[in-house]
């Protein structure tokens, strides 16, 4: 798989398990998390990775929980992007979920 498109390590049958428990909430919330790819962290829209990122760092199914290290990645290719000034918010959750605070 094309390091843009892998999922911060989280392995296919995770995600499937993650979808399959989604699909029977009746949260939106939760029935829309999932791991956002490399490339979708370095490339989409400010608001539309926020929400991708607040969803998967908060309300996650144990299947896909992230670990310090794939928000410490998460956090670092955030900090890359041009626009990194203006998603200040998200990096600094990042910080403080590394943190565990």
């Amino acid at each position: 798989m094309q390091r843009g498109h892998e999922r911060f390590g989280v392995p296919e049958e995770n995600l499937r398990a993650a979808k399959k428990w989604a699909e029977k909430q009746k949260n939106t919330e939760i029935s829309q998390c999932y791991v956002p790819t490399r490339k979708e962290v370095a490339k989409l829209g400010r608001q539309k990775i926020t929400k991708i990122l607040v969803n998967w760092m908060c309300h996650s199914p144990v299947e896909i929980i992230p670990s310090r290290s794939q928000i410490v990645e998460v956090r670092d290719i955030l900090l890359a992007r041009e626009d990194a000034s203006s998603l200040s918010n998200v990096i600094t959750m990042c910080n403080y979920y590394i943190a565990n605070d």
